[in-house]
């Protein structure tokens, strides 16, 4: 079976990730790459070149390229890539889910397009996760989980069951949220913070347990 070409939007170091995920999974074919750093444009990047800016995405759907992936990461502000991910949708591309081989996803969730699920991640049943989100890796969402679109839960980081997460909220690396708990939109939760109550919209919690960083 062919595998279905597809680009890449951002070389750096969290694409290149995704750039591996994909070549283990064989459901796609990397294509090319844009990326906004003209120090790259040229250069070869996992196998594939990096052709040019994000302004070529509609030269790269006239020949006949239809997904693309968001290779930027986020910490904190989801903001350039949803950016990203609007003009992309516009230039008629589609942003396929991609799963690494080694996660664990069960038959009973639903994970939205474009969100991209890393090695080793674990999401057990009846979770929902919104679109264009990061799942890192080794992440685990426990059963009965609501996460938002544009969410970045990273490295190691543990969601208990039945948790909340608003959209473009960050989960920072070995971060734990104890079951029930809802996080607001935009909140960013510190690494290694041990979350027991909720954390409002546009907050930032940190330490054990997560209290508010004062400004």
């Amino acid at each position: 079976m062919k595998s279905t070409a597809i680009i890449g939007l951002g070389a750096g170091g969290h694409g290149r990730v995704i750039a591996e995920i994909i070549a283990l999974s064989g459901d796609y074919v990397l294509h090319a790459w844009l990326d906004q750093n003209p120090k790259l444009h040229g250069t070869t990047v996992c196998g594939s070149n990096v052709v040019g800016e994000d302004s070529m995405l509609v030269e790269l759907y006239s020949n006949d390229v239809r997904c693309a992936f968001i290779g930027l990461g986020s910490i904190g502000d989801a903001g350039l890539r949803r950016r990203i991910a609007a003009n992309t949708l516009e230039a008629g591309f589609s942003l396929p889910t991609i799963t690494d081989p080694t996660a664990l996803i069960s038959i009973n969730s639903d994970i939205d397009t474009g969100t991209c699920v890393f090695p080793h991640a674990i999401v057990n049943p009846e979770c929902y996760i919104g679109r264009c989100s990061i799942i890192n890796t080794r992440a685990t969402v426990e059963h009965h989980c609501q996460i938002g679109e544009f969410c970045h839960l990273a490295p190691g980081s543990i969601i208990g069951g039945e948790c909340t997460i608003g959209n473009g909220a960050h989960i920072g690396i070995g971060a734990v949220l104890k079951e029930g708990i809802s996080v607001g939109e935009n909140a960013i939760i510190g690494a290694g913070a041990v979350v027991i109550s909720d954390v409002a919209s546009d907050l930032t919690v940190a330490g054990v347990p997560a209290k508010p960083l004062l400004h």
